[in-house]
């Protein structure tokens, strides 16, 4: 299948109170650690309020700027999909997941069949991330508006596909708590 990956990095982190994705983890910033996950594919990362800070780390990364980052996820979103709007699927993932792996990501994707509009990562039956769309759906996303991912559209798709992975594909980092909580302690 040939796709590639979007990583939503553009946010306030107004939980977190700050850029929580050059905050390290075990010696290495959030945003790098999800990046190494998907590494085997082409990626762009979407940028917004931290983009100043955030480019010297992305330095061999192929970068966008998301000047409309206050509005929501949506806009990054579908700049993502309007960069790959040729490929059969992309794999969307959220720069704060940082327990995020190279097998994870390959396991998505090998789950994948043509009658899938996305393949969903599961854990204890909660929905995950990172998610793999298929083109089927790109023009849906297109339209969406505001602070949304692709989750609305999720849960009206016929055909999703989904894939059982460890308790990594739902956990972000959204506040200090949460830093403090999973810095410290190995899945």
């Amino acid at each position: 299948m040939n796709i590639g990956a979007v990583v939503l990095a553009a946010g306030e982190g107004k939980r977190f109170g700050g850029n929580k994705l050059l905050v390290k983890i075990q010696g290495k910033p959030i945003i790098l650690r999800v990046l190494e996950a998907l590494s085997d594919l082409e990626r762009v990362v979407i940028v917004g309020k931290y983009a100043l800070e955030l480019l010297p780390l992305l330095k061999d990364e192929v970068v966008i700027y998301n000047p409309r980052w206050e509005e929501g996820m949506s806009t990054s979103l579908k700049l993502g999909v309007q960069f790959f709007y040729n490929k059969q699927g992309i794999i969307v993932a959220l720069g704060d997941m940082p327990f995020i792996t190279k097998g994870i990501v390959n396991n998505i994707i090998s789950s994948y069949k043509e009658e899938c509009e996305a393949v969903i990562p599961i854990h204890e039956g909660k929905q995950g991330n990172p998610v793999l769309l298929s083109k089927k759906i790109y023009d849906k996303i297109l339209e969406l508006k505001g602070d949304v991912g692709a989750r609305y559209i999720l849960k009206e798709l016929k055909n999703p596909c989904y894939v059982e992975e460890g308790k990594e594909v739902l956990i972000d980092i959204d506040t200090p708590t949460d830093l403090a909580s999973f810095s410290q302690q190995p899945l």
